[in-house]
């Protein structure tokens, strides 16, 4: 391997040449991070978790290959109620959270109690797939383990890890031969499972990407793909927004007017926020589209 640095924003694919039964993915995220997070004022523990989650989310969106959102999210009975994670097939993510009262030295059982982590493939085109699994890991990459011995036929590990400037990833998975044949019998699979498992949290956050591939992999003689780019974006709008009043049924959205001038309604992704006043009440209560001069 060339160029022997930790990426930045990116998702890398490898290829073995040794363990040609393996595929190994790697994501490092570092200016994305703080430019998704930085607005919502989490607590430092939360916002670990959100950076870990959305690692995860980049890692499956390139892994399974489609146009459209990979979306995982937690549900929580613990004073962390919701978190969520999204990544476009145009390497666009977001996160976010819902939290109440924490401590930052409370584990991660502690923070969601009981609940379920759903992974959800979003195409733009066709149907939307959705797997569930119960909490029952201490861990994002747990849950997310726990998710793949449950939903994937293939052997599949994830390696996460949050630290102060970046966030890492590493994804092993071994494959079968092209045309459904058996796993070699000479394979070399276990032994990269081994170096895997080797890894530090410190590591992992810091070098993913070609360098961490050649330190841990090298005998096993790997190749870096090139790199798939990561951006922070958000897919929210002013009409998007707007199906959230909406939603509420005509009656009380007219209850609302009476009582204010104005509904404000604020994306928890991006911060930004939506005013609507007494001239937008009409299409407000219509199945129609605003016209472009309502949305300005």
């Amino acid at each position: 391997m060339t160029n022997l640095v930790a990426d930045q924003d990116a998702v890398r694919r490898y290829l073995c040449d040794d363990a040609p039964d393996a595929r190994l993915m790697t994501v490092r995220l570092e200016r994305t991070k703080d430019e998704m997070l930085d607005h919502q004022n989490m607590p430092l523990i939360l916002r670990s978790l959100c950076e870990e989650l959305v690692a995860a989310a980049c890692i499956l969106s390139r892994m399974f290959k489609f146009d459209g959102a990979m979306i995982i999210q937690i549900k929580g009975s613990g004073p962390v109620t919701m978190m969520v994670a999204e990544c476009s097939s145009g390497g666009r993510i977001r996160s976010t959270a819902q939290w109440g009262d924490l401590t930052e030295t409370a584990t991660f059982r502690e923070l969601l109690g009981t609940g379920y982590l759903a992974v959800t493939i979003d195409p733009k085109q066709g149907e939307r797939y959705q797997g569930i699994v119960p909490l029952e890991s201490n861990s994002i990459e747990g849950c997310i383990n726990h998710y793949f011995e449950h939903s994937e036929q293939l052997d599949t590990r994830l390696w996460l890890s949050s630290g102060e400037e970046s966030v890492g990833g590493l994804l092993i998975q071994r494959v079968p031969e092209k045309g459904g044949r058996p796993f070699l019998e000479n394979s070399n699979w276990q032994t990269l499972a081994t170096l895997a498992d080797t890894i530090t949290k410190k590591e992992l956050s810091s070098e993913a990407g070609p360098l961490l591939v050649y330190k841990l992999f090298h005998e096993l003689n790997p190749r870096g793909l090139d790199p798939w780019a990561i951006h922070f974006g958000c897919s929210c709008s002013r009409e998007r927004s707007a199906r959230a009043i909406r939603a509420l049924g005509g009656q009380e959205v007219k209850q609302l007017f009476l009582e204010r001038q104005s509904l404000q309604v604020d994306c928890h992704f991006c911060g930004q926020v939506y005013q609507y006043d007494h001239a937008d009440l009409e299409w407000l209560l219509s199945d129609q589209p605003p016209g472009p001069d309502t949305l300005q």
